[in-house]
């Protein structure tokens, strides 16, 4: 019985060799491990919360901002324009003599344009010419302000289009607005962490969404004639200017 024993050995012996040297199936490589089964395992998402929030300072403004100049019309366009530009040069004289820097003066506008009104459905021909030329000015003395606008009437203007107020340096205030807006957001997101029963993560994000400069209040006056009476001075109130800043903060949670 030993030899055949042996016999059988040798048989499931070669059997086995035999199935173990079979090439793989076309297209497989040897060489690489067998897939898994049931495909890659996709992570989890990330656990975030996303909030805003804005911060809002308040400053006083240290500067007025004036838009005045002349408008004059006449038959012939050399004649309007030199009659403003006269009438510009005693502006721009009493504004030095009020103290206004030539570096705070700046022209902003000069347009000679044809008059030609209609009448009945119809233009009719050039009736005259309007010179006009406005200047950009900058008061640092508010406490001048009221004097300045009641003397541009007896100097010439007779237009003054807007006063409005700003500061000139608006970093700091930016700044602190800026960092009441992080505070406030991470405010917010402890607030939304507990009510949710989480735990809040460190910061992963942050986006500044705004922060600019903040936009006076323009008061707008016409002074219809040149040869109108100077105005008594008028009290001038510049009130305050809000400057603000909005953040977005995205926060881990776990």
């Amino acid at each position: 019985m030993r030899p055949n024993a042996a016999i059988l050995a040798s048989t499931l012996t070669a059997c086995a060799g035999t199935a173990a040297a079979a090439p793989p199936p076309p297209g497989v490589d040897p060489h690489q491990p067998p897939p898994m089964v049931g495909g890659p395992v996709t992570p989890a998402p990330a656990r975030t919360l996303k909030v805003s929030a804005d911060g809002r300072v308040t400053v006083r403004p240290d500067l007025a901002l004036v838009q005045t100049g002349v408008r004059l019309t006449a038959k012939d366009p050399q004649k309007a324009s030199a009659d403003a530009n006269a009438r510009m040069a005693t502006l721009l004289a009493e504004l030095k003599r009020l103290g206004v820097a030539e570096r705070d003066v700046q022209t902003s506008q000069f347009t000679l344009t044809p008059e030609r009104p209609w009448e009945n459905g119809r233009q009719l021909p050039v009736q005259g010419y309007t010179a006009a030329s406005t200047v950009a000015v900058k008061v640092r003395a508010l406490e001048r302000l009221p004097e300045l606008l009641a003397r541009l009437p007896s100097v010439g203007a007779n237009a003054v289009d807007s006063v409005s107020f700003a500061r000139e340096e608006l970093g700091p205030a930016r700044d602190e607005a800026l960092a009441l807006a992080v505070g406030a957001a991470r405010a917010r997101a402890q607030a939304v962490a507990r009510a949710a029963g989480v735990a809040l993560g460190e910061v992963l994000t942050i986006e500044v969404q705004h922060a600019g400069s903040p936009m006076p209040m323009g008061s707008n006056v016409m002074l219809r004639s040149a040869a109108m009476a100077a105005p008594e001075e008028a009290p001038v109130s510049p009130g305050e200017l809000e400057v603000t800043a909005g953040v977005e903060l995205v926060f881990a949670i776990r």
